[in-house]
């Protein structure tokens, strides 16, 4: 059973899986609130809010509502535009944060989240379709008083990162 965001807990380490992003080291990082906020990155489908069984997705698109930095934005934008999200030709298909063509049947849910020295938050999230895909790893930064994911792995490796040349589906 996966912990829910409020019972995470914080161990550091010493990864940044974003090189471009400086966050301002803080002394204590909320970790349950980078965890909740890492969950805003899915949302229930509008028409079947009051629904249990509809399902979660993510558009694709960032909306300007949607918890990520500028460049995490930028980068989904530029792979879209190069087709990267396409059906076609072994591309991701059209869902890359839920790792499935369709909508997860069940709220995705945070495996771990850790801290790490320069206050970056590393929140493992389990997608729920059948068969899963691999865990997503959503590294959350604190701006302003506000979690933002600067930068987004599906499972493990060098190609891991959304920013790598060719990103894991």
């Amino acid at each position: 059973m996966s912990p829910n965001p409020s019972s995470v807990s914080s161990s550091p380490t010493t990864e940044s899986p974003t090189p471009s992003v400086t966050p301002s080291p803080t002394s204590a990082v909320d970790v349950s609130a980078a965890a909740k906020a890492a969950l805003g990155l899915w949302a229930k489908y509008p028409n079947n809010l009051n629904d249990p069984s509809a399902g979660y997705f993510w558009s694709g698109v960032p909306l300007a509502k949607s918890p990520m930095s500028k460049a995490l934005k930028a980068r989904l934008i530029q792979l879209r535009a190069a087709g990267y999200f396409s059906d076609q030709d072994g591309k991701c298909g059209e869902d890359y944060i839920n790792g499935t063509q369709d909508a997860l049947p069940s709220e995705p849910k945070v495996v771990s989240a850790e801290a790490n020295a320069n206050g970056m938050v590393a929140v493992v999230v389990a997608r729920s379709p059948k068969p899963p895909p691999p865990n997503l790893t959503v590294t959350m930064t604190e701006r302003d008083g506000v979690w933002l994911a600067t930068d987004l792995a599906s499972g493990t490796g060098p190609s891991a990162s959304i920013f790598s040349r060719r990103p894991n589906c």
